[in-house]
């Protein structure tokens, strides 16, 4: 409480308007003394005269205070109740010049450029998570829709029936969890929020994503060929299940009818190594540098099927645990995806 009482814009106020009193008051008492020793009011015709004198006197020190009180202090004002309508209008990029001596108008300035920051910060995380969810919520529905044409099948068998009804399920599961993935993971992109991570079966996640990814890639009569062998890895089991599913998916996507995956997991002493390698379209140097950019897609004919987000979430997340993604590919050979997740 103290110190708002002794905040410096109080005592900067506090001493303008003091030492307009002593200024007043010495002017004053110096004008009574000439007054008195010179006898300059010994006729009433002198008075009037004196009387202008102090008005003028008095007009001319409440201007200039209010000169300097309107300068230091009304015009920041002024100028912060400009800068908020601009972000009221949804401005965002708006930020004030923090050049002013008075320590509470440069802290309140500070105080509005965080907080247009944060509003900033929450738009695009709006943006981000409305953007990310078309693009990866495709991919559930598609299976899901794949497993319920599977079920028309009327000479399925009871365990056939069963464990579709299985994979539908976890895909409903899947679509349930997948906007609130999104939504931490854009928290963990614009606010550098803390990732929850445990240990877990890495080679099994990658297997039951495979599992779930099975109506497409027996679509498209696609070979895969599946090293995984037993690792334990501590790190965020959710966001790390979509970057193998972003992946895998796009081999299969831009894979040839007919074609190979191969997916390949090794342990090394000081990381987990994972390459996911198909025998598709491929890409150029060019489209390859450019694959990880948010909304970019190489193969324009299939910009129906996504906005580009996949790799790019997958990036951020491998990031966020402190490995790197690299991708090498030639065009109409195919694709290679190497993830390194350090232990």
């Amino acid at each position: 409480m103290r110190n708002k009482i002794r905040s410096k814009l109080w005592i900067y106020l506090a001493t303008m308007i003091f030492l307009l009193i002593l200024t007043t008051f010495i002017v004053f008492t110096f004008i009574i003394y000439l007054i008195a020793r010179l006898n300059l009011l010994s006729g009433e015709d002198h008075f009037f005269p004196l009387f202008i004198f102090i008005a003028g006197f008095s007009i001319v020190i409440s201007s200039g205070v209010s000169a300097i009180v309107g300068k230091r202090i009304l015009q920041p004002i002024a100028e912060l109740r400009k800068s908020m309508k601009q972000v009221t209008e949804g401005d965002f990029s708006i930020q004030m010049d923090q050049v002013y001596t008075i320590d509470e108008v440069r802290d309140l300035y500070a105080d509005f450029n965080s907080m247009v920051k944060e509003l900033g910060s929450t738009e695009t995380l709006r943006d981000d998570f409305v953007s990310s969810v078309s693009h990866e919520f495709k991919t559930p529905i598609t299976i899901i829709q794949g497993y319920v044409q599977l079920l028309q099948d009327s000479e399925l068998t009871a365990e056939e029936r069963a464990e579709f009804y299985q994979r539908i399920l976890e895909g409903t599961q899947q679509l349930a969890t997948l906007s609130d993935n999104i939504l931490k993971l854009t928290k963990l992109e614009t606010q550098n929020s803390e990732m929850d991570k445990q240990p877990f079966r890495l080679d099994e996640q990658i297997r039951e994503v495979i599992l779930f990814l099975q109506p497409k890639w027996e679509k498209r009569n696609l070979t895969l060929d599946i090293e995984l062998p037993y690792g334990i890895y501590t790190g965020s089991e959710e966001f790390l299940y979509q970057v193998w599913l972003n992946i895998l998916d796009n081999a299969i996507k831009y894979n040839r009818e007919a074609g190979n995956i191969s997916v390949k997991l090794e342990e090394r002493p000081h990381a987990f190594v994972v390459e996911i390698v198909d025998s598709g379209l491929g890409m150029t140097d060019q489209q390859a540098e450019k694959s990880f950019d948010k909304f970019y897609q190489a193969d324009r004919s299939r910009k129906t099927e996504g906005n580009g987000l996949g790799l790019s979430l997958s990036r951020k997340i491998v990031e966020l645990h402190g490995g790197v993604i690299r991708v090498n590919s030639k065009l109409d050979f195919g694709t290679v995806f190497v993830i390194e997740l350090p232990k």
